[in-house]
This record gives structure tokens, sequence and C-alpha cells, in this order.
């Protein structure tokens, strides 16, 4: 009788990888949401690579600016559009629902700590503008 084989799993290796891609804070992935968006993943590196999950801010299209919005121009991190992150809306996401292939390359610092400022702003965190 053969042994039997365990069904896969959902995550890196049904992106044809054998080891768990490590997703890099600052950069734009594809996503599974509500619906296929770019995600930007916010936790660390280190939590990023031991993790079976990961932090991440949607964007949306709908470019309607308020506090916790951050602006990203067309190409930017390899954004296919212009684009809003709603830091208002972080959310974990098993890594496998994630596309371990990074749209571009990480955004700028400056970019990062409009993020950052963003994230704070919607938890309440008083911060100087």
């Amino acid at each position: 009788m053969r042994p039997s084989r365990a069904q896969p799993r959902a995550g890196p290796a049904a992106f044809g990888t054998t080891e768990a891609a490590v997703l890099l804070r600052g950069h734009l992935y594809w996503a599974m949401l509500d619906k296929r968006r770019p995600v930007l993943v916010i936790s660390p590196d280190y939590r990023n690579a031991h993790a079976s999950d990961v932090l991440v801010i949607p964007c949306t299209t709908n470019r309607r600016p308020a506090p916790t919005h951050v602006p990203l121009r067309r190409r930017e991190g390899g954004s296919p559009t212009a684009a809003m992150l709603k830091c208002e809306q972080i959310t974990t996401l098993p890594r496998g629902d994630v596309d371990p292939s990074p749209l571009g390359g990480s955004l700028s610092q400056r970019r990062l700590e409009e993020v950052e400022r963003g994230v704070l702003r919607a938890l309440g965190v008083a911060i100087g503008y």
C-alpha cells in the first residue's frame, strides 16, 4: 500500500517555491482581500521571516484625501496606478494570501514615514503635523 500524500497547503508552496518567501517591509505586493489589490507590507522583516502572517495596509484607487490616507503615484513602489494607502485599515493576512513577488522596489523612507504617521493618526496618537 502506498503512503498517502498530504494535501498541498495554501501558501508560498502554492506559488511554486519550496521555501517560504520572505515578504519585505515597505514593498507592495498583490494580495486577496475583498478583491485582488496591492497591499503594503508594514510588519518588520524579522517578523515576516518567522511568522505565518504579515501586517499590511491595503491600497485603493479611490483617492479621497484623509488624515490617515497616504497617496502613491503611478509606478511608485511598482503601483500599477495612482492609489491611496488606507492606513486606518491595517490588517493581518496569512502569507499564502500574498503573492511572494513584490510589485517593485521599496517605497522611499519619506513615504514610509508618512505611512507611519497615518497609522499613528488612525490609532489616535497625537503627533506633530
